[in-house]
């Protein structure tokens, strides 16, 4: 069997490097995958903040009745 390829689309690896990705579309979908890991993060950091209207309801709850049973 030849290692000749007589396809004129085929390109070797060396072109493009390993990945066989042009640069530029390679920077594109690496610009992506960080904006989309920041995103994450940023709704992870948000998502996971104290909610203080719970303590305070919590807090609440037995003062009123306490004032109620008076």
């Amino acid at each position: 069997m030849s290692d000749d390829y007589d396809d004129e689309n085929f390109r070797p690896d060396d072109e493009y490097g390993e990945g066989g990705i042009p640069a530029d579309l390679e920077a594109d979908i690496e610009e992506r995958i960080n904006q989309a890991a920041d995103d994450r993060q940023h709704a992870l950091h948000a998502d996971s903040g104290p909610r203080s209207g719970g303590c305070l309801l919590i807090l609440a709850l037995p003062l009123l009745s306490l004032w109620l049973l008076r």
